[in-house]
């Protein structure tokens, strides 16, 4: 630490240097008057010196009306004193990055009363000791959580499955477009509510389905995947659609948190199916006895004698011109 003017600041010096945030303490006029060794690792280039430097040069946004024995109003009454406050910080060399800043204020040697983090007293023994954290790796894996949400978003809505995600409680947390459409519900109107009831009541032949046979609240219970084919959920007017779904658990470490639901509408699949059989029916139907007859008087022909071709003659025919005129000579 470098030279302390209280010994209020004194008594602080080894537990401030232990701490690993940087730590300013800034006096009434604005000004650091002592710094620990992470703030001199964050904040101070080679060559200079956070001590006697502005705590606004440093943090240009910080409010002023923080700083004690300041006489300006403070910018939110509501605000609240202790809460962290992203902003831009400013190395001793110019260089920027982002950080949130916290602190509290206290009377030296108890010649006043602390206020928190304001305070109005004009005392010079009235200090602010800020906690400046260096915000730039988190920064660093919010975006990278962003990009990768945005990612999953898009993926969710290209999707053709329905995907539905649910709380332990089976209400529901996550639905994508293709979900909504296929069940005839909008979002809204599946978010936070208990799905089992909604969609999942009944069996295909309309038969009350127990919340404890439902395959995803197995799923939620006993962390057990299933995938079950030709089954059914039904739709916000009442129709079923047949679906092939699977669920899976969804885990935080080794807690089992929720599950997800995924399902595949087999509503033209089963229509193109059943117009191939009623097709197939017709032609059999229509033709079959045409085809049968058809077949009866091929047979019948390739049976009869009369019917077959006989071999071509090799000689010459008796009455012809050529034998008429050898006989009369």
């Amino acid at each position: 630490m470098s030279s302390r003017p209280t010994r209020g600041a004194a008594r602080l010096a080894a537990i401030l240097d232990a701490l690993p945030e940087p730590l300013l303490l800034v006096n009434s006029n604005g000004t650091v008057v002592d710094v620990n060794k992470a703030a001199v690792e964050s904040l101070q280039a080679p060559g200079t010196s956070l001590v006697g430097m502005g705590v606004l040069d440093l943090l240009p946004e910080f409010d002023p009306s923080r700083i004690p024995g300041s006489m300006r109003p403070p910018a939110s009454e509501t605000e609240s004193l202790d809460r962290p406050v992203r902003m831009t910080a400013r190395r001793t060399d110019g260089t920027a990055f982002t950080v949130e800043v916290s602190g509290n204020d206290f009377t030296d040697e108890g010649g006043g009363e602390a206020h928190g983090f304001l305070s109005f007293s004009t005392n010079d023994r009235d200090l602010l000791l800020l906690l400046v954290r260096d915000m730039s790796d988190r920064l660093g894996v919010e975006s990278e959580l962003r990009r990768q949400h945005k990612q999953t978003e898009m993926i969710l809505r290209a999707a053709a499955e329905g995907v539905l995600g649910v709380d332990l409680e089976g209400r529901v947390v996550l639905v994508n477009p293709a979900a909504a459409h296929i069940l005839d519900f909008r979002a809204s109107e599946l978010g936070g509510r208990e799905l089992h009831p909604l969609i999942q009541h009944s069996q295909p032949d309309g038969s009350p389905l127990a919340a404890e046979s439902s395959a995803l609240v197995d799923t939620l219970h006993s962390g057990r995947k299933h995938r079950i084919r030709n089954t059914v959920l039904w739709r916000k007017d009442g129709r079923p659609v047949t679906v092939d779904l699977t669920t899976a658990p969804v885990r935080d470490g080794e807690q089992l948190v929720g599950a997800v639901m995924t399902f595949t509408d087999r509503t033209h699949e089963l229509a193109l199916a059943a117009r191939n059989e009623h097709l197939t029916a017709v032609l059999e139907s229509e033709l079959g006895g045409a085809l049968t007859a058809l077949h009866g008087r091929i047979d019948a022909l390739a049976a009869d004698p009369a019917g077959r071709a006989g071999p071509r003659p090799t000689g010459r025919c008796a009455g012809s011109p050529t034998s008429a005129a050898g006989s009369g000579s």
